[in-house]
């Protein structure tokens, strides 16, 4: 018999709609259930037949916050799969709208959805009553990351100049120079950004999980590298062999295994993964006392922090060498192949996958970062929980929210189940 159970009909302070009941019988946990039921979408299903050049700007529209990376993944995967050849140039301003696309929805997470947590506010309109100093810096952080996609992007939301092999448009010094000053005018305040969210005081919980990210072997790639795990590493080709899907009855989101394992993507596993923090990120996390790998979950929090440090540091880098950029024509080898793409979103790594005939999409699969967390989010709760079982169900639920949010779910991309009766069918 079900002693307590604790029911989030709607957990707030993330991207989406999810749910989370927990069943506790003598201070045991019976079952934790991290359920998402959000409405399919169809995007899968919507690109087939679909020319390869809108496959791009179609699956942009998957996320509002993580469009850059689905956009880049998707032409990515377009690219590999008609043979088209990319300049070092075009792969370096693909990583700066990456990079400033990678901070904007961190600031987003950490400030507005993440800090309320741990500052005794319910949310960030009470965080800015608080504080409003604090909340103007973030969102002036958030504008000046838009206007450096938009610079290179066209927009700062779904851009509209990224074409399979280069840009539509040509991308000045000038603009370079912009992005780059930009960038060097926010820096100082991610530094100060890094300092509060390694400041404060998170759950204490660890759990050994496997961890998935990007790795190139030179620093913590986003654009492109092997698919490694903390046991292997595989070519991105190779997903289906490790990464296995499955749906449950309580979630319109489909479920990963590695093989046969739970696992995290993120900020927490790249760094776990790869290290290799640029050197103000690394002092900021020896000042600290954080050291990686870690296991303990809400670090993701800080390793977010970090990662806005690290990345800053490597967007400079590359501005500062890069030059203009004229568009040309791009030669298409060929209009039938299969593409596989996989890069880092900001939660974490994400793959998209095509096969394109006569130059049409004939098959589609993306599987999203947070369909990748969704069972190690599971995981993770039932283990807290576990620890924390003979607490009152406030404390419980609070906790259990720290934790959901730590993993900065996007709930509406990891949407790929239909319920069809009883029956569940991926799309």
């Amino acid at each position: 018999m079900v002693e307590k159970k604790i029911e989030i009909k709607e957990i707030t302070k993330i991207e989406g709609h999810a749910n989370l009941t927990i069943e506790i019988e003598d201070d045991r946990v019976k079952r934790v259930a991290f359920g998402i039921h959000e409405g399919l979408r169809h995007f899968e299903t919507l690109i087939i037949g679909k020319r390869y050049h809108y496959l791009p700007e179609l699956t942009s529209r998957i996320c509002g916050i993580c469009n850059v990376a689905h956009q880049i993944a998707s032409i990515r995967a377009v690219e590999d799969a008609l043979g088209i050849e990319v300049s070092e140039q075009v792969k370096d301003l693909r990583k700066l709208m990456l990079i400033s696309s990678h901070i904007q929805s961190h600031i987003l997470h950490l400030y507005f959805l993440a800090l309320p947590d741990y500052i005794g506010v319910e949310s960030a309109i009470e965080l800015a009553r608080k504080d409003i100093k604090l909340v103007k810096k973030a969102f002036k952080l958030k504008e000046a990351c838009n206007y450096m996609t938009a610079l290179i992007g066209g927009r700062a939301v779904h851009p509209c100049t990224i074409l399979p092999g280069g840009f539509s448009k040509r991308i000045t010094k000038g603009m370079i120079d912009k992005y780059l000053k930009k960038m060097r005018e926010i820096y100082p305040f991610l530094l100060e950004s890094a300092e509060l969210f390694l400041s404060l005081d998170y759950p204490p919980y660890e759990r050994e999980s496997e961890y998935v990210a990007l790795r190139d072997g030179r620093g913590i790639p986003l654009y492109e590298g092997k698919i490694a795990t903390m046991h292997a590493v595989f070519d991105a080709h190779e997903y289906g062999e490790h990464i296995k899907e499955r749906a449950v009855d309580y979630s319109t989101a489909k479920r990963s295994l590695i093989d046969g394992r739970d696992f995290m993507v993120g900020a927490l596993a790249r760094i776990n993964i790869n290290g290799k923090l640029r050197e103000d990120a690394r002092e900021l996390a020896n000042r600290f006392g954080i050291r990686f790998p870690s296991n303990r979950v809400a670090w993701i929090n800080p390793a977010q922090a970090l990662e806005n440090v690290h990345y800053a540091m490597e967007a400079m880098e590359i501005a500062e060498n890069l030059k203009e950029y004229e568009p040309e024509k791009i030669e298409v080898p060929r209009t039938d192949g299969e593409g596989v793409a996989a890069i880092e979103a900001p939660r974490g790594l994400l793959i998209h996958h095509y096969v394109i005939e006569k130059g049409k999409c004939r098959y589609a699969n993306i599987i999203t970062p947070t369909a990748m967390n969704a069972e190690n989010i599971e995981r993770s709760l039932e283990g807290y929980v576990s620890k924390i079982a003979d607490e009152d169900d406030g404390f419980i639920r609070k906790e259990a929210e720290k934790v959901i949010r730590a993993y900065d779910p996007c709930v509406s991309c990891s949407v790929h189940v239909m319920r069809i009766g009883k029956m569940s069918t991926f799309l």
